[in-house]
């Protein structure tokens, strides 16, 4: 199975789509990973703009990926050891404590709202006013610390005041060191409507991580993918936006030679850290013709990784924020509405223009 995500942090939930069952056991909790040499040009025949016409790009925008067994047999355990450029690394590594199925599951659903706060983070930054409609805040993920609620559960009211999205509910908490949450609670108790008193945590957070309950995204950008089948996971946002951002202003953001990109977008345009950036790094050395290879900042050591793997042969550059992606692609200065990013514990700094 291909895949483009991270490592995940906090414990999650099973996924809302329904794993499909696999026959292939492993006894062992690890995985076998390699990387995946097969780059995705995403600015070409796979971006479709209905209504609008553009020309052939002057290079290529690419995602790349990873090949993962997360039920590696013994002969792929052993093939995996003795090959430099593959590794067996602790399975959890990659689904955060899941179990396989639902990891794979969860995949499919994770790429789709990927490509979606891509695409709309690309329309903001080409002018266009995005809309975040939904009905409540689905809680994600929590942190082990945190009492009185569950995965999956919905967030519709914070004392007694409606939100419809992520966006209301931290906004609604903010500035609390208390509030009553009313709910909807998971699958457990489809449709019962409960009300939980939550306290910030000593450290100042709440506990919990969520997203926007059925998230409907409004703007003026008409951009689809069509993504291989065996592909999962978020991390192909950055290449998506950048591809979108080249569609629809003449396609010479990759003038300068081919570009391949990981990492997440959110909708403010933020760039966000993924894992497996050596495996990747390794796949774009075997392509001689790309010229740069754009990851997160706060991707970390991980850069420092990607660069000692391709050894100046690629110029790895690592961004902040879609803008500053585009800018550097483009060698010119985004003009617009200003907004600062500080990572939080103040490692990077990044302005959007």
């Amino acid at each position: 199975m291909r895949f483009d995500t991270g490592y995940t942090t906090w414990t999650l939930p099973s996924p809302l789509r329904a794993p499909a069952p696999s026959r292939r056991r492993s006894r062992l909790p690890v995985a076998a990973v390699r990387p995946d040499y097969e780059l995705i040009p995403m600015n070409g025949s796979r971006l479709q703009t209905p209504g609008h016409d553009r020309g052939a790009p002057a290079g290529a925008i690419c995602a790349v990926s990873y090949r993962a067994e997360l039920r590696p047999s013994a002969w792929e355990l052993l093939s995996h050891l003795v090959d430099p450029q593959a590794s067996v690394v602790a399975r959890s590594r990659l689904t955060g404590g899941r179990s396989v199925d639902e990891f794979e599951a969860a995949g499919f659903d994770d790429s789709m709202w990927s490509l979606e706060s891509a695409t709309a983070a690309a329309a903001a930054l080409l002018g266009e006013p995005v809309r975040e409609l939904g009905r409540g805040a689905t809680i994600e993920a929590l942190r082990d610390d945190t009492v009185g609620l569950r995965c999956q559960d919905i967030i519709i009211a914070v004392n007694g005041r409606t939100v419809e999205t992520a966006v209301h509910l931290r906004a609604a908490l903010a500035g609390l060191d208390s509030a009553e949450l009313t709910m909807l609670r998971g699958p457990a108790q489809p449709g019962s409507l409960s009300k939980v008193a939550i306290s910030r945590h000593p450290d100042g957070g709440w506990g919990l991580r969520v997203v926007t309950a059925d998230r409907v995204l409004r703007h003026g950008i008409d951009a689809r993918f069509s993504l291989p089948d065996d592909l999962r996971g978020p991390s192909l946002g950055l290449a998506c936006a950048l591809s979108v951002v080249d569609a629809f202003t003449g396609g010479r953001v990759a003038a300068g030679g081919a570009v391949v990109a990981t990492g997440t977008v959110d909708m403010g345009g933020r760039v966000g850290s993924v894992g497996a950036i050596e495996f990747k790094a390794r796949a774009v050395r075997a392509h001689p013709h790309v010229r740069r290879f754009v990851v997160p900042a706060e991707s970390g050591a991980d850069v420092d990784d990607a660069r000692r793997v391709l050894g100046g042969r690629v110029e790895v550059v690592a961004v902040a924020s879609l803008a500053e992606a585009v800018e550097v692609l483009c060698g010119f200065r985004w003009r617009g509405r200003q907004v600062t990013h500080r990572s939080p514990d103040r490692q990077w700094v990044s302005t959007v223009r």
